[in-house]
């Protein structure tokens, strides 16, 4: 933004004042004029150089930047062709000459370079340019919208692809939500260290289960997992861990690295959740493998309806990234932005009946909902694709009657201030026009009308050049 306050105006504002200066000179002396206007056109092409070899040519308002001295070119060369035909002519094609040259450099420039171009648009991988419109949670119906003119577009009814149940056991994740998904997922991969440490393909594998101090849950879940697997195989829990006979598999799990931290959704360290490792050691008699994975419980993704049925003086939703995105940054903006559309929507819904509309309140940035407290938690999560990984994040959010008062509340102010700003401007820029109109008036008195033209000419330039270096300030 500095660049937009303290660079444009300087540029722009010295411009005025030569091309009001060139105005007079070229109607007391058009010979004088023509000459140095021209010198001015022949020097543009080094200008336009620094001005794309410049910070200036990737800035927000370059465009005024170039505009505005092609506005006073063309007044000048319309003025210049009322005082002395023959040079403005003169002029004006030598500028069609240096365009003419100008567009065939650049074309010949871009033609040397096909190969390149192609090479680039083949470099990506179709698998990694899904696009899926934003999805709300399937567990809380997004509420309707009362009237059509919502600047909140509608959201998809189903999960992206990379949310599919089965996806955690074609790809090997970096973590899981919770110890019970890691199991079934290392459980799913099982058949090929079985396969690789008994050798026979033909003789069915009988696999022992060693539970000691692990839940039996996650046992009976262990078992059911290898099940799907591998069908063929005898499968059964043993409480304790025992010497294997010959062509017996005993698969162990250990739980490591656990770390118990407060439960982010509820904001107090009296419920705590765990994270860390999970191991399984699968070992025969003559030799031994292990498969880990880490976990991090969060419940909210398992099974997002019992976690809200056991917190009903809460209210949370959950948003998810929408499509297969190739970095951690990517997914985090998909979900911060599907959690944008569905708070906005929450945010539109709640408004207070006798509050004004303020249709804009219900445009929610990502920066709003983690000022305002609604993030609750995050869960991230990475897959070793065949192309490289794939990333997907999910985004709780407690939206209880309070915070979404509370950030309506702000956003109402926000939209109140912005609207005040904008009024501001535009008395401003009512008040540079009547200045100028003012200045305008006494000049071409005291002049007796002889430059009334000039003038006039000056005057509606200056008056853009003041509109729009407040424009520039402003924004």
């Amino acid at each position: 933004m500095s660049k937009g306050i303290d660079i444009v105006p300087l540029v722009i504002v010295p411009l005025s004042f030569l091309f009001v200066l060139l105005i007079i000179l070229i109607v007391k002396a058009p010979k004088t004029g023509a000459w140095l206007l021209g010198g001015l056109i022949l020097l543009s092409p080094l200008a336009v150089l620094g001005f794309v070899k410049s910070s200036l040519s990737a800035h927000a308002d370059a465009t005024a930047l170039v505009v505005v001295p092609l506005s006073f070119l063309f007044v000048l060369l319309i003025i210049l062709l009322t005082k002395a035909p023959k040079a403005g002519t003169v002029l004006i094609v030598m500028l069609l000459v240096m365009g003419l040259f100008g567009l065939f450099f650049r074309f010949g420039h871009i033609s040397q370079r096909p190969i390149a171009v192609a090479r680039i648009e083949m470099s990506a991988p179709p698998a990694m340019t899904l696009e899926i419109p934003p999805i709300p949670n399937p567990s809380i119906p997004t509420p309707s919208i009362p009237t059509p003119q919502v600047p909140v577009p509608p959201v998809s009814a189903t999960l992206a692809p990379i949310w599919s149940p089965g996806i955690e056991k074609e790809m090997d994740a970096d973590i899981y939500p919770s110890k019970l998904s890691a199991i079934r997922a290392l459980g799913s991969r099982l058949d090929k260290s079985v396969r690789a440490l008994v050798g026979d393909v033909n003789e069915a594998p009988r696999i022992i289960l060693f539970q000691q101090e692990l839940d039996r849950a996650l046992v009976v879940e262990l078992k059911d997992a290898i099940g799907q697997v591998l069908p063929q195989a005898a499968c059964r829990i043993e409480a304790e861990q025992k010497n294997l006979n010959p062509g017996e598999v005993g698969v162990a799990v250990h739980l490591t690295d656990l770390d118990m931290q407060p439960a982010p959704w509820l904001g107090s360290s009296k419920i705590k959740v765990a994270s860390g490792t999970i191991s399984l050691i699968v070992s025969t008699t003559t030799g031994g493998m292990s498969l880990q994975g880490r976990f991090a419980e969060k419940p909210w993704i398992d099974n997002f309806a019992t976690f809200a049925s056991n917190r009903p003086d809460q209210a949370f939703i959950v948003a998810r990234s929408t499509g297969t995105c190739t970095s951690e940054s990517e997914a985090r903006q998909q979900a911060l932005w599907d959690a944008s559309q569905q708070v906005g929507h929450i945010v539109w819904n709640r408004r207070p009946p006798s509050g004004p509309p303020a249709r804009d309140a219900a445009l929610i940035s990502p920066s709003d909902l983690e000022r305002n407290g609604l993030v609750a938690d995050t869960f991230v999560q990475s897959f070793e694709g065949s192309v490289g990984k794939i990333w997907r994040q999910a985004v709780l959010l407690d939206v209880s009657g309070a915070k979404i008062s509370q950030l309506y509340r702000l956003k109402s102010v926000e939209v109140r201030r912005a609207r005040e700003s904008w009024a501001r401007m535009g008395l401003s820029a009512v008040g540079v026009v009547v200045l100028i109109g003012v200045i305008y008036f006494f000049l071409n008195m005291a002049t007796m009308g002889y430059y009334e033209w000039s003038l006039r000419i000056a005057s509606v330039v200056l008056a853009i050049v003041g509109v729009l270096s407040i424009l520039m300030v402003v924004h």
